[in-house]
């Protein structure tokens, strides 16, 4: 992905997230999906940690009825003991401040 459209993805991420009442955010685990999305975004998955230390699964998608994109499916991610070892959770810990606390807990 070129850094254009890198940046043209982190900002719809950063509307949809703000819409969802979520400010500070760090993602990690993304992938692109290989769906080729309107205005030449390619659709992406992964996770999203949030400043308060909760992490959502996402998929940036396209709803053509609507005419926007969204995130869907977006589902809270309540056992976080799968992540503990994974060094790009830590790095998003990292980049919001939130160190390696609660790494282990249940959300």
């Amino acid at each position: 992905m070129s850094g254009v459209r890198r940046s043209e993805t982190r900002g719809i991420l950063r509307r949809l997230l703000a819409k969802r009442g979520i400010g500070r955010f760090a993602l990690f685990l993304t992938q692109q999906e290989g769906k080729q999305l309107p205005g030449g975004i390619e659709s992406l998955s992964g996770f999203v940690l949030t400043g308060a230390g909760e992490v959502y699964g996402f998929w940036l998608d396209w709803d053509g009825p609507e005419g926007e994109y969204v995130l869907d499916p977006w589902y809270r991610v309540a056992d976080l003991s799968d992540l503990a070892c994974d060094p790009e959770y830590h790095r998003a810990r990292r980049e919001l401040g939130l160190g390696d606390a609660g790494v282990m807990g249940d959300g």
